[in-house]
C-alpha cells in the first residue's frame, strides 16, 4: 500500500466514526425527549425522576445511565414472600430504549454510504 492508499483510508476511518458518533448523539437526544415526554405524562414531576439519567455518545455506541427505581416502576411484576404480585406499570425504560434500538441500527446499517 502507498502513502496516497493510506491517506484515503484513513480518512474514511476518520468520516465513519463521526457519522457512528453523530448517530449515537441524535439517538441519546431522542431518547432522551421520548424519555421526558412520557414520564411528565404519566405523572413523573419530581426533578429525582430525572436527575441521574444519562447519555454519553462514543465512537464505539451510546452508554446510557439510568437510576434502578427507573427500572423498577417499568416492571408488571414483582417477586414477594407471598408469591408473584402484579403491579402497575410504566413502561419509561425498555420501551422507550429498545423502541429507538431498532433506528439506531437501520441508521448505522444503511446511514453511512460513499455518497
Amino acid at each position: 500500500m502507498n502513502l496516497v492508499q493510506n491517506r484515503e483510508n484513513f480518512s474514511d476511518q476518520i468520516l465513519e466514526r463521526r457519522f457512528i458518533r453523530r448517530v449515537m448523539q441524535d439517538s441519546g437526544r431522542d431518547i432522551d425527549q421520548a424519555q421526558r415526554n412520557y414520564m411528565s405524562g404519566r405523572g413523573f414531576e419530581a426533578n429525582n425522576w430525572y436527575d441521574g439519567r444519562g447519555f454519553l455518545a462514543k465512537q464505539d455506541g451510546l452508554q446510557i445511565t439510568h437510576l434502578k427505581k427507573h427500572r423498577f416502576v417499568d416492571m408488571k411484576t414483582r417477586n414477594s414472600k407471598s408469591g408473584k404480585k402484579r403491579k402497575k406499570s410504566h413502561p419509561i425504560h425498555n420501551r422507550v430504549i429498545w423502541g429507538h434500538y431498532n433506528n439506531i441500527i437501520k441508521e448505522l446499517h444503511f446511514g453511512f454510504t460513499n455518497a
